[in-house]
């Protein structure tokens, strides 16, 4: 459970003890609208989900990342287990306080997850809300392709890992 650094930012294994931070993220319509829970998340689904964040690092060594800079906490950004459309997938998730939207800091923080997901996976998937426009802006200039989906009013997209993506495979 390594913490990784880049330029401006540090990301570090969720914990449970980070719930406040998740109930303060998540717990606002800005963020709610995207993740597809469809409405705020209150303090004891933070709590939930944090200990499940948590729970998927133990079990899988990888998992969200709490990324902070000399600000303070920022958002969450990594990769994750999940089921798309019927299989396994790793997939890429990231949500970033909407004050810090537009510095980079999402796309900073998903460059070096998705590079310690090299030694993960060979392909990671993304899912993005119809609408969020930033997102997808987002994905594409990390070298995410948009593919054909039967999840209705969402996108999926995929992205090679390692040297395939290095490649531009």
């Amino acid at each position: 459970m390594s913490t990784l650094r880049t330029l401006r930012l540090e990301g570090r294994p969720v914990r449970p003890r980070d719930a406040a931070f998740a109930a303060a993220l998540f717990g606002r319509s800005e963020i709610a609208r995207w993740t597809g829970d469809d409405a705020p998340w209150s303090r004891a689904q933070a709590a939930g989900r944090a200990r499940a964040f948590a729970g998927h690092w133990t079990a899988h060594g990888f998992g969200l990342r709490l990324w902070r800079d000399r600000e303070g906490p920022a958002g969450v950004a990594g990769l994750q287990f999940c089921v798309l459309e019927g299989a396994a997938a790793i997939e890429a998730s990231f949500a970033f306080a909407p004050e810090r939207w537009g510095q980079g800091l999402a796309a900073e923080a998903m460059a070096a997850a998705l590079a310690e997901g090299a030694g993960i996976c060979a392909e990671v998937q993304a899912v993005v809300r119809e609408g969020n426009a930033p997102a997808v802006a987002l994905l594409r200039r990390l070298g995410f392709v948009e593919r054909a989906s039967t999840l209705a009013g969402l996108r999926r997209f995929a992205r090679a890992t390692g040297p395939a993506a290095e490649a531009g495979l």
